[in-house]
């Protein structure tokens, strides 16, 4: 009898070795296993391989984060345009730059000296309508939502472009010398008017078409713009960071 309690202690603690041997082996092979998939994660084809049997072994997780993306798309794009700057801007026209030029249009048979004042007003912003499902981005693991936001752009197609002022006009006739004909003159034909009206307009879009373009160059009213995108966008977010969710806003430039 003594002998049959023997034998069977020393079966036990031989099974208990095997059980810690297993366990070892079994910790070890997670391990590595976690570490092989970690770096084959980073390999683009079998990247996708892995985050597609991810969202078969665990779908409810994929539903989770599909219906969080079509959230936050229908959360941004509800505000269409999202205008961040709106620019005003005037300046000048002198008739006297443009003497060669408007030789032509006025048939050699006039002079023209006039100034005018012209304003235009345009608004940069995003059109959030440009985002994309793929510009958002959940990690329902980090709690985290990313998002690849437009650039900023000018959101006015046509710049409008209006003549504020005229602080002079004068016309003369270079048949009748040095003799005065005046703006509203008979003597001028009307549509020798309207096309120097046409000819200065245009002028004074393309120069405040290229200083409102200049207007995003600079470093400083670029970066105000973006936070202040940064700003409206975790706002409109509020409701997901209030679950435990962070933001991570970049913008595509």
């Amino acid at each position: 009898m003594h002998f049959v309690v023997r034998k069977f202690q020393g079966g036990g603690r031989i099974l208990m070795k095997n059980l810690w041997n297993f366990l070892l082996l079994l910790i070890v092979l997670v391990v590595l296993f976690t570490v092989i998939f970690y770096y084959l994660g980073k390999v683009p084809v079998i990247g996708n391989v892995i985050s597609l049997l991810s969202k078969l072994l665990n779908p409810f997780k994929h539903r989770v984060e599909v219906k969080i993306i079509g959230s936050v798309l229908y959360d941004i794009q509800q505000m269409g345009f999202l205008r961040l700057a709106t620019v005003l801007m005037e300046d000048v026209v002198k008739t006297s730059d443009y003497e060669y030029e408007l030789d032509s249009i006025l048939d050699g048979k006039y002079t023209v000296d006039g100034i005018y004042i012209y304003r235009a007003k345009a608004s940069y912003g995003i059109d959030l309508f440009k985002i994309e499902q793929n510009d958002v981005i959940i990690d329902e693991s980090q709690k985290k939502i990313t998002i690849h936001l437009p650039p900023i752009e000018l959101l006015d197609s046509n710049i409008n472009v209006e003549r504020s002022e005229t602080f002079n006009e004068n016309y003369r006739s270079k048949i009748l010398g040095t003799f005065e004909v005046g703006a509203i003159d008979k003597w001028v034909p009307l549509d020798i008017k309207e096309k120097v009206k046409s000819f200065c307009d245009e002028k004074a879009r393309e120069k405040l078409t290229e200083n409102i373009k200049y207007y995003i160059m600079s470093e400083d009213k670029y970066s105000e713009m973006k936070a202040l995108a940064e700003r409206y966008i975790r706002n409109l977010l509020s409701p997901h960071t209030e679950k435990g969710y962070t933001v991570e806003i970049s913008f595509k430039e």
